[in-house]
C-alpha cells in the first residue's frame, strides 16, 4: 500500500475551509469556478485520510467517545460536500465542453465563452475536459453536425477543404492534454495523392506460359499401352498376359502353361513384334509384391508375388539382387 500523506492541523483546517467556500461559488453557477490551487482534489483527499488515521488513533487510544463521534461528523460532512462540489463542477465542465462544441456557425458574439483557465483548475478536471470534448466531436460527425448547421447546399458549395498528406498540427507539439485550446485539434481531411500500385507479375509464370506449346495446351497426355501380336492361328502366346501391364494379380497353373509353350514354340516363331532379338530375357518368378509399376523396355508392368515374367536381362538381374524376383528355368 502507498505511504498515506497526512496533514498538519493548519493545513487540514485551511483544506477544510477552501472545500466549503468552493462548493458556496459554484452553487448556481453553469461554469466551473477557478479553484483555490491546482492540487485541490489530491488535498481533500489527504484531508480525509488525515481525520480517518485520527479516528483510529482516538478509537486505540480512548475508545468511543465524544471525540470520536465529532471526527466521524465531521469526515462525513467533508465527504458529503465533496460529492456535492464534484457533481456540479462535472456538470459545468460538460456544459461548458457542450457549449464550445456544439454553438451555432456564424452566431454572435454573445455566445463565444471564455476558453478554461487551467492554470487555476485541477489536473484532473482538465483530463476529463479533455475526453468530453473528444466524445462531443465524434457525436458531431455521427450526426452530420456540419451539414445540420450549413444545409446540403452549402456543403456541396464549399466541399471538405483537403491537406497534403503529412501535415502536422500544432496540437501535436503540446504535451499538454487538449493541445493549445484545450479541446484538441480539429478534425481535418487529408489528400490522397499515392499513385495506385501497378499489377505486378511473376517472372517464372510467364517463362512458362511462354514454353507452352500452343498445339499441345489443354490436351490430355496419352497413355502408352504394350500391344503384343497374335499368333498366325489367331490365338494368344501363353506369355502375353504376363507381359501385358495389370492391376491384377492373374493366378496360372504353371504345367499347363509349360506344355503350351512348348507346343507353341515347336509350332511357330516368337510372336513379340517389338522385342529386339539382340537382348536375351530371363524368365523369372515374382516373390514380393510391389505397390508401383516399374519400368521395363516394354514399358510399365506391375508385379505380384507368384507372377512369371520374361523380361530383360537387366531388369531381371536387378529385381533377383532386390530380392523381389528369382530365376525361374524351364
Amino acid at each position: 500500500m502507498a505511504e498515506r500523506t497526512l496533514l498538519n492541523p493548519s493545513q487540514a483546517k485551511e483544506v477544510e475551509e477552501q472545500l466549503f467556500s468552493t462548493l458556496r461559488q459554484q452553487v448556481g453557477r453553469s461554469v466551473p469556478m477557478p479553484l483555490p490551487r491546482s492540487d485541490f482534489w489530491k488535498k481533500v483527499s489527504e484531508l480525509l485520510d488525515t481525520i480517518e488515521m485520527e479516528i483510529h488513533d482516538v478509537y486505540k487510544k480512548i475508545g468511543p467517545s465524544m471525540k470520536m463521534q465529532t471526527l466521524q461528523k465531521r469526515q462525513a460532512n467533508i465527504r458529503r460536500t465533496a460529492t456535492e462540489l464534484a457533481r456540479k463542477r462535472m456538470v459545468a465542465l460538460v456544459q461548458h465542453s457542450a457549449s464550445m462544441v456544439l454553438r451555432t456557425e456564424g452566431g454572435g458574439n454573445g455566445q463565444d465563452l471564455a476558453p478554461m483557465d487551467w492554470s487555476r483548475h485541477d489536473p484532473a478536471e482538465r483530463e476529463f475536459y479533455s475526453n468530453a470534448t473528444e466524445q462531443l466531436n465524434k457525436f458531431k460527425q455521427s450526426v452530420n453536425w456540419n451539414s445540420m448547421q450549413t444545409g446540403i447546399s452549402a456543403e456541396e458549395m464549399i466541399g471538405e477543404l483537403k491537406l497534403a498528406s503529412g501535415t502536422t498540427q500544432l496540437d501535436s507539439f503540446v504535451p499538454e492534454s487538449g493541445g493549445l485550446t484545450g479541446q484538441g485539434p480539429p478534425t481535418i481531411a487529408l489528400e490522397d495523392d499515392q499513385a495506385p500500385l501497378e499489377e505486378s507479375y511473376d517472372e517464372e509464370e510467364l517463362l512458362a506460359k511462354a514454353d507452352e506449346f500452343p498445339e499441345l495446351a489443354g490436351t490430355q497426355p496419352v497413355e502408352e499401352k504394350v500391344t503384343l501380336s497374335e499368333p498366325a492361328t489367331g490365338e494368344s502366346h501363353a506369355a502375353a498376359m504376363e507381359l501385358a501391364p495389370s492391376k491384377k494379380k492373374e493366378e496360372m497353373d504353371f504345367d499347363a502353361w509349360a506344355a503350351a509353350d512348348a507346343e507353341s514354340e515347336a509350332s511357330q516363331e516368337p510372336v513379340l513384334e517389338e522385342v529386339d532379338d539382340s537382348q536375351d530375357l530371363l524368365r523369372i518368378r515374382v516373390t514380393k509384391s510391389l505397390d508401383e509399376p516399374i519400368i521395363t523396355i516394354d514399358g510399365e508392368i506391375t508385379l505380384g508375388a507368384g507372377d512369371v515374367l520374361f523380361l530383360d536381362e537387366m531388369t531381371a538381374n536387378y529385381l533377383v539382387e532386390s530380392g523381389v524376383a528369382e530365376i525361374a528355368t524351364l
